[in-house]
């Protein structure tokens, strides 16, 4: 059918139900955004609250009622007259039980036509959490931020999970750098000071080693000559004592000399081999000094690239907090200070779980209220809990936001809304 659904607050007019549960017969015309209902208990309070619930919730209603009938009957019925504040019925929703199903349900408009998708229509204009506003106090953390977020829509501008997990990865990868820092850093102090006097590359002990090879050869030439030199001397003085006999040979000897002299001479001074002795003695040392101050270089190079990265994960972390921030500032939050982390909502920057109960009742309620649904309709079942700085809360909200709520609550004065006895109003 078309008939238009007109665009106003819409509460409960008027609840009859018999046979629901603990009722036997009620009927409710309710005044006001607040709605109390008392009595002593396993009276039927609690399945007035129901009767609503059923009625506009339907399926999910029926799962979490494993006997809908009263004790002893075959058949209920529970019926909303729903409308706007002028008194005027728009729809009724009648949803009746027999043994032998899990219920029906009908609407209808003003005029009795009837709808032919009764529970798609009720579901689209009731909120996902306004039926039991306090149901969110009670989910854990991983719930309460999914329903918040649920809540939120397109009024927030990224996907808390996903930018959680971003964070997380990053936070994981900075730390992971961290310590390698801490590591290379510790490395880096256990090097000594760059010493600009340490060539840059090793020195080849066998370069050294020739080098005094060959020395050692050449020397062994000079002393070798000079052994000859001598020789021919003493040939020459021999050859002198016997210069009458061998005047012939004295002056071959004498020629030799002076060849074996220039000989000698040619071959050079000597030279000491010490210096590189020493040398070579202290190449070990040095080899180290230069390895050490090359590995320190690469150390101090790898630390200046972690250090960056670190940096740069840093800076992608404070990204991701400024984006979350700026999220959630323009988010429409119910509630000034609500938000949310990576472990849950939060409300001035503390879990909601450490907030006082009359700031979690206040959360609740107005996140249930931002939905701005249709039907503006919420039931709070064991109101006795709710001390008189929660109950002024919710009627504040209530007024505010043009909500109906029913609490049903323990009471045996019959001063308070309506009573329940025996299933019944009795006052």
């Amino acid at each position: 059918m078309t008939t238009t659904i007109p665009d106003v607050p819409l509460r409960v007019l008027e609840l009859r139900a018999e046979n629901y549960k603990r009722l036997t017969a009620v009927q409710i015309r309710p005044d006001g955004n607040v709605v109390l209902v008392g009595g002593r208990n396993a009276q039927g309070k609690t399945s007035v609250l129901d009767a609503i619930y059923a009625v506009l919730k339907g399926g999910a209603a029926a799962r979490e009622t494993v006997q809908p009938i009263r004790d002893g009957q075959d058949t209920a019925v529970a019926r909303l007259d729903i409308g706007g504040d002028d008194g005027n019925v728009v729809l009724v929703a009648t949803r009746r039980w027999t043994k032998d199903d899990a219920g029906s349900l009908t609407v209808e408009s003003s005029d009795h036509a009837r709808f032919s998708s009764p529970q798609k229509l009720l579901d689209g204009l009731l909120g996902s959490i306004s039926l039991d506003p306090l149901a969110f106090t009670r989910m854990d953390a991983k719930k309460q931020l999914a329903t918040l977020v649920d809540a939120l829509g397109d009024s927030l501008e990224f996907d808390p999970i996903q930018l959680d997990a971003e964070r997380k990865g990053v936070y994981d990868r900075r730390t992971e750098v961290g310590r390698k820092v801490t590591e290379l850093e510790s490395r880096l102090r256990s090097y000594p000071e760059p010493d600009p006097s340490v060539p840059a590359e090793e020195v080849s002990a066998g370069d050294l080693i020739a080098k005094v090879d060959e020395i050692t050869r050449r020397n062994r030439g000079i002393d070798a000559a000079i052994g000859v030199a001598k020789q021919a001397r003493a040939n020459r003085e021999h050859a002198a004592a016997a210069l009458e006999a061998a005047q012939q040979a004295l002056d071959a000897a004498a020629e030799n000399e002076r060849a074996r002299i220039a000989e000698a001479r040619s071959a050079g001074e000597r030279e000491d081999p010490s210096p590189l002795l020493d040398q070579l003695g202290e190449i070990d040392h040095l080899n180290d000094r230069v390895r050490k101050q090359r590995d320190r270089a690469a150390v101090a190079e790898e630390l200046s690239d972690r250090k960056q990265e670190q940096a740069q994960h840093s800076l992608r972390l404070q990204e991701i907090d400024k984006q979350k921030a700026d999220g959630i500032a323009a988010a429409k939050l119910p509630v000034p200070g609500l938000g949310f982390d990576a472990d849950g909502v939060t409300l001035n920057g503390i879990p909601f779980s450490q907030a006082s109960t009359a700031e979690q009742v206040r959360v609740s309620t107005a996140l249930a209220m931002a939905g701005d649904p249709s039907i503006r309709v919420m039931r709070i079942d064991g109101g006795e809990s709710l001390d008189s700085s929660s109950l002024q809360i919710i009627e504040e909200l209530a007024a505010e936001k043009s909500f109906q709520v029913w609490i049903s609550r323990v009471d045996e004065s019959r001063s308070v809304g309506f009573t329940i006895e025996d299933g019944e109003v009795v006052a």
